[in-house]
């Protein structure tokens, strides 16, 4: 597989972090994110959101509290981003 660009990377990022690809793109975007540190941070802060999100669907059953939560999760990982 040739080497991928980061566009690549980050529309790929949630199948990638579901481990949901093929062995030959898994090692091709792992290849990608040894060289480019912009796509390691964003994997970074994608892998928090998605590990945050499963655990506050395991807490809460009313989906207006769990929206709410989600969106200050996402301002918090934000602002940890900057």
């Amino acid at each position: 597989m040739p080497p991928l660009d980061c566009g690549h990377v980050v529309r790929a990022l949630w199948d990638y972090l579901d481990r949901a690809l093929d062995e030959a793109e898994m090692a091709a975007i792992d290849a990608h994110l040894a060289e480019c540190e912009r796509c390691r941070a964003h994997t970074g802060f994608e892998r928090r959101l998605v590990e945050e999100l499963r655990t506050l669907r395991q807490q809460h059953d009313d989906p207006a509290t769990l929206r709410s939560q989600v969106l200050d999760t996402i301002r918090r990982a934000r602002a940890e981003e900057r």
